[in-house]
C-alpha cells in the first residue's frame, strides 16, 4: 500500500462546493449560509524575513456554533504546515462575515518559490476551498506530461513520480505545470464529464497522484485545463468544455496544498488569444480568486503582450522562447537563441506595469536540423544558450523549462546522451542565478517602446529586430514596453482611445528613456502617452527616417523644430557635446544617402549636416526632453558604423537628463559577435554580463565610465572571484578582455 500524506487521509472524500459549477446544495443549506470561503493576504511577493499577515474570511448568514476550520500552508522546503488560526473577537468589515487572522513569519533563509495557502472549512453539510499564493524570490518551472510517467501498478508510478520530483527538486525546480490531463484516450483523473476517464482510486487517477505527492516535495501546482478531447464536439462548444473541465478540477482537487491554480493548455499567437485568455481567467477566478491563472502565448503579433497584461484575472505570463519550435523551414522563421531574451522582454515590459509574472520560457526539445542524438532534443549548446539569454532579461521571475519531465527525466531512461543536456540544464541554471540575479536585477532605463498598431507582425521584423540587434552592438540591454490598452478599452477588436495613466505612471517612476525606432504615427492612444510623458519629466529618443506624427499635438510644438525635404548628405558635424566621445567641432563621413533635416524653432541643435542644416536635436517641453535622430536604429544601414560613437553619447546624454548613469561600455572585436548583454547596480556594486552562444570565448574591449575621480575600483571576475584590475577613478580601465573558455562572463565594479 502506498503512503499518502496524513493531510490527505483526513480529507479523502472530500467534496467541495463551488454554486453554477458543481453539486447545487439541499434547501437547508442555502438557506442557513452562502457556500463561499476567502482567503486574503497583502500582496503577491514578499521577501525572506517579511511577516505575512493571512486572514481567513468565512461567509456569514445565521451561523450557529463553531465552524470546523483548517488552513494549510505548502512552502518550498517541504510538507505542508498546519496554520493556528486565530479568532477575533470581532466582526469584519462586513456584518455578515466571521474571519480569523493569522501571520506567517518568514525566515531569513526561506526558499524561493511559491507558497500556498489552502483553507477549507465545514459549513453546515457543505465542505468548502479557498485559495492564496505568494511568491518569495524567483520560480523555476517544467512542464509535467502526465500521459508520459512510467508504470501500470500504483506502486510503479508513485515511484516514477517520486524519482522526478526529486530530481527536479535538486536542480532547484520550485513549481510544476502537470500538463495534458486529457489526451483522446481518456481523462487521467476520474471525471463524471469525459467520456473516457480514469476510475476513481486507480492507478490512471495521476492528476490526484501527482498533486499529492508533489505536496511532499514542497512543489506548487498549476493543473493544465483543456476541454474534453475524448469526445467529438465542434470548436465553437471548446470554451464552455474547458470551464466545466476546470470546475470539475476543483471539485475534485481544490483541498489539495499543492494546488496553486490553472494553466491554459490552449496555446497561441495573435492578439485573438486575448479574448479566449480572458474568459479563461475569468472561469478560473469564479471558482476561487485566491486561485492563480497562467498561460503560454508565443511570438507573433507582439501587442498581445499589452493585451495579455490588461486582463485582471490572468496573473502569469510563460512568453514562449520559439527558438526550437520555430526551425521547419517551410512555415517558420527561424529565430536565434538570443530572441528568447527578446520574447521574454516584450511579456515583462507589459506584465510589470500590471503587476504580475512573467517567466522565461526554455526549450529543451528539437527536431529536424536541431536535434541532439538523433533524438527530439536540443543539443547542450542549445540548452545552456537559450538559459544565458533568459538570465539577461530583466523583468522576468523566473524561468520554465519544455520540458525537463519528458526531455530530461523520461528520455534519460533509455538514452545515454540525455546526461550531457541534463547537465547543461543545471549549469545554465547555476548561470541563471548568477546572472539574472546581479547584471539584469535592475532595468537598464533604455525602453524600446511599440506603440498601439495594427500592422505590428510587420514593424516587429522591421523596426525592432534591428534595433534590438543594433543595441546589442551599443552594448546596452534595452527593456520592451509595449502598448498596454487602458482599463476598460481592452476588448478587441475595439480600438482604444484614451491613455493609459497606469502605464504612464509606470513609465515615470521607473525614470525611462523611451526609444521609437522607425514609427511613423501614433494613434490618440499613444499620442497622449508620449505628450504627457515628456510634460511630467520623461525623455524619448526618436529615431528615424521616420518621426513620428501624433493625433492631439503639432509636432512643431513637441520637437521644437520641422522637418524639411530629405537631401543627399556626406557628413555630420558635431555642435555640442553630448557625451564622452565627441567634441564640438568633430566631423563625421556620412554615406551619400538621403536623409532629412530638421529646421529648429525651439530647439537645440545638436548635430548639423555639412551643408549647416539640423541633423541631431534637443526639444525641452514642459519638465522633459525629446531628441531627433533621422537616422536608422539599424546595423543594416550603411551610416550605422559611422554614427556609433554618436548614437551612445545621445543615449548617455538622454539618461543623464535622470540621473541615470552607465559605467560600462562594450565593445564586440570582429571577429566574435555578443549575443546578450545585462548592466545593473545591485547594493553599490554594478554588474555586467557578457554572453555568447556559438561557440566557446568571449572577448570584448571594456571601457568605464562616470567614475568618481577620487575613488579607488575594483573590477572582479565574479565566476572565477579573481580581480582583473585596481584603479582609480581618474584613470578608468579601457582595457582589452579576452576570456577562452567561457560563454559568459560576469564582472563586478566596487568602490575599494
Amino acid at each position: 500500500m502506498r503512503k499518502v500524506p496524513a493531510l490527505v487521509l483526513v480529507l479523502t472524500g472530500l467534496i467541495i462546493f463551488l454554486a453554477g459549477f458543481t453539486l447545487k446544495p439541499d434547501k437547508a443549506s442555502a438557506e442557513a449560509i452562502s457556500p463561499g470561503l476567502d482567503v486574503k493576504i497583502p500582496a503577491l511577493r514578499f521577501k525572506p524575513g517579511d511577516r505575512v499577515s493571512v486572514e481567513v474570511v468565512l461567509p456569514g448568514g445565521r451561523l450557529t456554533g463553531e465552524v470546523p476550520l483548517e488552513v494549510w500552508l505548502l512552502r518550498p522546503s517541504g510538507r505542508p504546515l498546519k496554520l493556528n488560526l486565530n479568532p477575533e473577537g470581532k466582526k469584519l468589515a462586513s456584518p455578515a462575515k466571521t474571519g480569523f487572522r493569522t501571520e506567517i513569519e518568514l525566515e531569513p533563509d526561506s526558499p524561493e518559490g511559491l507558497y500556498v495557502i489552502t483553507a477549507y472549512a465545514q459549513i453546515g453539510r457543505k465542505k468548502v476551498a479557498a485559495k492564496a499564493s505568494f511568491l518569495v524570490g524567483s520560480l523555476v518551472g517544467d512542464f509535467m506530461i502526465v500521459n508520459y510517467l512510467d508504470g501500470e501498478s500504483p506502486d510503479a508510478l508513485e515511484q516514477d513520480l517520486r524519482s522526478y520530483f526529486r530530481k527536479f527538486k535538486g536542480i532547484g525546480g520550485n513549481l510544476v505545470i502537470v500538463h495534458s490531463l486529457i489526451t483522446p484516450e481518456k481523462a487521467f483523473y476520474p471525471s463524471a464529464i469525459c467520456g473516457k476517464a480514469a476510475a476513481k482510486g486507480s492507478a490512471d487517477d495521476r492528476v490526484g497522484l501527482a498533486l499529492r505527492l508533489a505536496a511532499e516535495y514542497g512543489l506548487a501546482c498549476f493543473l493544465s485545463v483543456s476541454w474534453d478531447m475524448t469526445r467529438e464536439m465542434p470548436q465553437s462548444e471548446f470554451l464552455e468544455s474547458t470551464r466545466k473541465i476546470m470546475a470539475e478540477l476543483w471539485s475534485l482537487y481544490g483541498f489539495e496544498p499543492s494546488l496553486a491554480g490553472f494553466y491554459s493548455y490552449q496555446e497561441g499567437s495573435g492578439t485573438y488569444l486575448a479574448w479566449q485568455m480572458r474568459e479563461f481567467a475569468a472561469a478560473a477566478k469564479a471558482l476561487n480568486r485566491g486561485l492563480l491563472v497562467s498561460c503560454s502565448p508565443y511570438i507573433d503579433d507582439p501587442l498581445l503582450a499589452g493585451y495579455l497584461a490588461a486582463i485582471d484575472d490572468l496573473d502569469i505570463v510563460i512568453y514562449q522562447g520559439a527558438v526550437m519550435a520555430s526551425y521547419r523551414p517551410d512555415n517558420r522563421r527561424c529565430f536565434p537563441l538570443r530572441r528568447v531574451k527578446d520574447f521574454a522582454s516584450l511579456s515583462a515590459g507589459a506584465t510589470r506595469v500590471r503587476n504580475k509574472i512573467t517567466l522565461s520560457h526554455v526549450e529543451l526539445f528539437g527536431y529536424l536540423e536541431k536535434k541532439y542524438a538523433g533524438e527530439y532534443l536540443a543539443s547542450p549548446k542549445d540548452i545552456e544558450g537559450q538559459i544565458l539569454s533568459a538570465a539577461a532579461c530583466h523583468g522576468p521571475e523566473g524561468i520554465v523549462f519544455f520540458t525537463w519531465h519528458y526531455n530530461i527525466h523520461h528520455m534519460g531512461k533509455k538514452l545515454p546522451a540525455v546526461a550531457d543536456c541534463e547537465m547543461a540544464v543545471r549549469e545554465g541554471l547555476a548561470a541563471f542565478r548568477q546572472v539574472a540575479g546581479k547584471a539584469a536585477a535592475a532595468s537598464s532605463h533604455v525602453g524600446l517602446y511599440l506603440p498601439y498598431s495594427d500592422w505590428w507582425c510587420d514593424r516587429w521584423v522591421n523596426n525592432l529586430v534591428p534595433a534590438l540587434e543594433a543595441f546589442r552592438i551599443l552594448g546596452i540591454s534595452p527593456d520592451i514596453i509595449p502598448f498596454v490598452p487602458p482599463r476598460g478599452e481592452e476588448i478587441l477588436p475595439y480600438y482604444p482611445y484614451k491613455m493609459n495613466k497606469e502605464q504612464l505612471d509606470f513609465l515615470l517612476a521607473n525614470r525611462y528613456v523611451l526609444v521609437l525606432p522607425d514609427i511613423a504615427g501614433l494613434q490618440d492612444t499613444d499620442s497622449r502617452l508620449i505628450k504627457e510623458f515628456v510634460s511630467q519629466g520623461g525623455v524619448v529618443v526618436l529615431f528615424g527616417p521616420h518621426i513620428p506624427y501624433g493625433d492631439g499635438w503639432e509636432r512643431q510644438e513637441l520637437y521644437g523644430a520641422s522637418e524639411e525635404q530629405p537631401r543627399i548628405q556626406g557628413s555630420l558635424v558635431i555642435k555640442k557635446e553630448m557625451g564622452p566621445r565627441l567634441r564640438p567641432g568633430d566631423r563625421l563621413v556620412l554615406p551619400a544617402d538621403e536623409v532629412s533635416s530638421w529646421k529648429a524653432t525651439r530647439a537645440a541643435v545638436l548635430a548639423t549636416f555639412g551643408d549647416g542644416r539640423g541633423a541631431v536635436l534637443a526639444s525641452e517641453y514642459g519638465r522633459g526632453l525629446v531628441v531627433i535622430v533621422p537616422f536608422s536604429l539599424s546595423p543594416k544601414t550603411a551610416s550605422w558604423l559611422s554614427l556609433r560613437a554618436l548614437i551612445l553619447d545621445i543615449l548617455d546624454l538622454a539618461l543623464d537628463r535622470l540621473e541615470i548613469r552607465r559605467h560600462f561600455e562594450v565593445t564586440c572585436t570582429p571577429a566574435i559577435r555578443l549575443d546578450d548583454i545585462a548592466e545593473a547596480e545591485v547594493g553599490g556594486v554594478s554588474y555586467l554580463a557578457v554572453m555568447r552562444y556559438e561557440g566557446f570565448g568571449v572577448s570584448f574591449i571594456l571601457k568605464l565610465l562616470n567614475l568618481r575621480p577620487g575613488v579607488n575600483y575594483l573590477l572582479k571576475d565574479e565566476l572565477s572571484g579573481e580581480t582583473i584590475a585596481e584603479f582609480s577613478g581618474q584613470n578608468p580601465l579601457d582595457k582589452y578582455l579576452e576570456f577562452a573558455d567561457r560563454r559568459f562572463v560576469l564582472l563586478s565594479l566596487a568602490e575599494k
